[in-house]
């Protein structure tokens, strides 16, 4: 696949995300990603399949932003999927951490950018899972690319880095064959074994995940949001007189 080629990942579903004429089914969400951009897929990334717009009153504050976030990505796992479920839960707690842990650096971001910004702000620009996602494969021969499902999948504005949750049984042989098939189109796999994240929660699970995973604000100037304009722009487009 050419970089000139955008990246099309529809997620959110275990079946076949292809209807009977070879497009995108009616309902199933799609990224389309510009891989020319080198621009990573983050929590503050537009556009999200919101089943309904967010309430900015109920969601004023940072950890119900990100509550919601959590929940809205859950809801394309399936209610008794375990491990993704635990999966989700256990990196939006990643995210807390690697926040802690550089909180006297991103402070003096903040501070250098006048104190408009709190250090909780760069959560959002963690990389964005895709739960389910389809991740298209170069042809072996003429055709359109094959499509093999991710648990979830990331963009790293590089990269396709898909995690595989692997269970106690371990992985079957048509799995282990996917897979290697991802692996020849170019995608990272992270294996991360159910048993690891139930024993050593987001500690283990930050382990587990390659460099991109961590400080994830780098390369953003400044913090935003999914739910609506950075706030440095909202100060930006203010009447002169405006006394806020």
């Amino acid at each position: 696949m050419r970089d000139a080629d955008p990246l099309v990942i529809p997620y959110g579903t275990t079946g076949s995300p292809i209807d009977a004429t070879g497009a995108i089914a009616a309902g199933v969400p799609v990224l389309r990603i510009d891989r020319q951009e080198r621009r990573p897929l983050r929590l503050n990334s537009a556009p999200y399949p919101f089943a309904e717009p967010p309430d900015p009153i109920r969601l004023a504050a940072l950890a119900d932003r990100l509550d919601f976030l959590c929940d809205h990505l859950l809801s394309f796992c399936g209610l008794w999927d375990r491990l993704p479920r635990l999966f989700l839960e256990l990196y939006f707690r990643a995210i807390a951490t690697e926040i802690a842990a550089n909180r006297p650096a991103l402070a003096a971001r903040a501070a250098a950018a006048g104190g408009i910004f709190d250090v909780g702000d760069w959560s959002f620009s963690a990389l964005r899972p895709l739960p389910q996602a389809h991740l298209p494969l170069p042809p072996a021969e003429a055709g359109r690319p094959s499509l093999v499902r991710a648990d979830f999948a990331f963009w790293t504005g590089r990269a396709v880095v898909a995690i595989e949750l692997v269970g106690s049984a371990g992985l079957t042989r048509a799995r282990a064959a996917a897979l290697d098939a991802m692996r020849q189109g170019d995608v990272t796999i992270v294996e991360v074994a159910g048993a690891m994240l139930q024993r050593d929660g987001e500690c283990g699970l930050a382990a587990a995940l390659p460099a991109p995973f961590h400080r994830f604000w780098e390369g953003e100037a400044l913090p935003s949001s999914p739910f609506g304009r950075a706030v440095l722009d909202d100060i930006l487009v203010a009447p002169a007189d405006d006394p806020g």
